[in-house]
């Protein structure tokens, strides 16, 4: 799945996008990772490695994100889905919202859920977690940390978009 898109160019991922990432990645991306005494190298490079795929997000040729989906060690028909990005990635907030949406569907098509946590201090992450339709659960404590853990399934996605075309035709949901 190659996207192009407000001069944002999305790809697969390649080893060396890791290396070019990690220097770059915001402070709360790199607090979440400390959590679990990873660098941004590390965090990055276990993604790449164990994402059933990776992909990185550029605009004017610097990476500005990493993200991905992993089936390994989850329940069958479940996936951890992830993202790690630079402070660039703030200023295409809206770009992110609207592709984030295909690539979760994308992901849906997959899997039949979607599941992670995030840092609950990760207020970015949240607000686009909330945003694109991922469910966020009771929180939990994490190595000391509290996190918010979050999911989707295929048929709760699908009943809300079906429902929110609904609702923009002007039909009413009961």
């Amino acid at each position: 799945m190659n996207r192009k898109y407000e001069k944002i160019v999305v790809s697969k991922s390649e080893l060396f996008d890791v290396y070019e990432l990690a220097p770059h990645l915001r402070d709360e991306d790199l607090r979440e990772l400390n959590v679990f005494n990873l660098s941004g190298v590390q965090g990055l490079l276990r993604g790449y490695i164990y994402s059933d795929e990776c992909f990185t997000a550029r605009y004017k040729g610097k990476i500005i994100c990493m993200f991905g989906v992993s089936g390994i060690g989850m329940p069958l028909g479940c996936a951890s889905v992830w993202f790690l990005g630079g402070d660039e990635m703030l200023h295409h907030a809206l770009t992110f919202l609207k592709d984030g949406r295909k690539y979760i569907s994308y992901f849906l098509n997959k899997y039949e859920t979607l599941i992670n946590a995030v840092d609950k201090r990760n207020t970015t992450h949240i607000n686009w977690i909330k945003k694109v339709g991922l469910k966020i659960l009771k929180p939990i404590m994490i190595n000391g940390f509290e996190f918010l853990p979050f999911k989707l399934s295929r048929h709760d996605y699908r009943s809300k978009r079906f429902n929110n075309k609904n609702k923009k035709k002007g039909e009413n949901n009961v």
